[in-house]
């Protein structure tokens, strides 16, 4: 596949410990010489690896499981067939952890001169972490980041820890963001391919992600709607604040979902998905996947391998330059219309029509508003109609979709019924480095749910 010239540049300049437990001074490069790294080269660095990280293996793999697309060759079969392998995972453990090292490593070395750029690292931080807990439930954080000191066995935290952990670390970044830009000796501009050194939008990014971690534990005690909402009003509030991956031009500096396409054409719209959204009645689906010729999408049925299926469209793969959401004011209007269903707020329609609306402006760039299919009423809009809906808009996060789907029992999917395992897996599997040199690491079955899905 191919990779960015910006990574290039992270890993020459960012050689540090990219799993859980650091092996060694050999896999580190200390960012305190001003030769190897500034606060800037190291902004660039971890927002590209978070684009890799969040629009990479696993984000397919979770595509595969919610029934957005369909593996139909390869190494994507396997994962059709719910059998991902610890080997799997070594690349995208280490480059979660590489992404969330750089973070911290910025945070300490330029945060306290520079708040701008900490609270920037944290919410990139928060965004890493917050995908690795969703995937492999329990991970090392609190002791990680400490091969230095000689800790190459770092404990695995928690689930319910670890969301606390990414609370805290935005209400950090939050803090950070507020404070006066005299208080920074250098400021983010274009090292900041996200939003350019706009600190209000990062703070709104903050604010959105408090809500999408403070949702993952809506089956759990002392859960309220009202805190979620609180967190909403001070978030993405439009589609022009989104929080998107950036790619370059000329094909050097490659979307990953473009890159992989482009590679590897091993997978292709689910049926499933394509029947839910009433295939072209949804003004989305010749945007997920490519109508051209057919007029409308053809899918993978269940159970099949139909290499003749549609491939994705110009929504996610019209050029290696395309950007990817990472966080949109769509998620935050279906969370907004999730609480207000547990809340018993008979507005509740209107919010789930509105974010309809809003993935449907977004996924067609402004030539669709989506107002032909926002049709819910009052008496048709509960959790269900809600967390299907969202579902269909989170292809471009899919871990979004896997998570919700965990945590809430909605949409109910039927599994592969020629798969290897009888269910649709409620986590990965460990990394298979990672077992082999952290004794702390869980060995478990991919049946056993995280702690925020029991």
């Amino acid at each position: 596949m191919k990779k960015t010239s910006y990574i290039v540049i992270a890993l020459a300049l960012l050689t540090a410990g990219f799993s859980s437990c650091r092996k060694g001074d050999d896999l580190f490069v200390s960012p305190n010489s001003p030769a190897s790294a500034t606060p800037q080269t190291m902004l660039s660095a971890v927002e590209v690896g978070t684009f890799n990280n969040l629009e990479g293996g696993t984000a397919r793999i979770a595509s595969i499981f919610v029934q957005h697309n369909s593996g139909v060759a390869a190494q994507s079969i396997a994962h059709e067939q719910y059998n991902p392998t610890p080997t799997d995972m070594d690349n995208y453990w280490s480059g979660v952890y590489l992404t969330m090292n750089n973070c911290k490593l910025l945070n300490d070395n330029f945060g306290t001169a520079n708040p701008y750029y900490a609270g920037i690292s944290k919410v990139i931080l928060a965004m890493n972490l917050g995908n690795a807990t969703d995937l492999w439930g329990d991970v090392p954080y609190s002791e990680a980041f400490k091969g230095q000191d000689g800790n190459l066995s770092p404990k695995y935290d928690t689930q319910e820890s670890v969301l606390a952990a990414i609370q805290t670390l935005l209400d950090g970044a939050i803090s950070d963001l507020a404070k006066p830009e005299a208080s920074n000796n250098a400021l983010p501009g274009s090292d900041d391919f996200i939003f350019n050194g706009d600190v209000a939008a990062w703070t709104r990014t903050a604010y959105t992600l408090k809500a999408r971690y403070y949702s993952r534990l809506s089956k759990k005690s002392g859960y309220s709607p009202l805190t979620l909402l609180d967190y909403l009003s001070h978030g993405i509030s439009a589609n022009a604040e989104n929080c998107n991956s950036v790619h370059g031009t000329g094909g050097a500096e490659y979307n990953q979902w473009y890159a992989f396409l482009n590679d590897r054409s091993y997978m292709v719209a689910s049926q499933t998905l394509v029947n839910a959204m009433g295939n072209m009645t949804d003004p989305r689906t010749a945007m997920y996947f490519d109508t051209t010729g057919v007029g409308e999408a053809v899918g993978n049925v269940l159970g099949d391998l139909n290499t003749d299926a549609s491939y994705w469209g110009p929504y996610l793969t019209p050029s290696p330059d395309q950007h990817v959401v990472l966080v949109s004011y769509a998620e935050a209007k279906y969370m907004e219309a999730e609480a207000k269903v547990r809340l018993g707020d008979p507005t509740a329609f209107i919010t789930l029509n509105d974010a309809i609306k809003s993935s449907v402006d977004e996924v067609t760039a402004g030539a669709n508003d989506g107002s032909t299919i926002a049709i819910y009423t009052a008496l048709n809009t509960d959790l269900n109609t809600v967390m299907t809906e969202k579902w269909k808009a989170m292809f471009a996060q899919p871990v979004e979709a896997y998570s919700d789907i965990r945590r809430t029992g909605y949409p109910v999917l039927t599994p592969n019924p020629n798969a290897l395992r009888t269910y649709i897996p409620v986590r990965l599997p460990s990394s298979l480095t990672e077992r082999n040199t952290n004794p702390n690491t869980p060995q478990l079955e991919l049946n056993i749910p995280v702690w925020y899905a029991n």
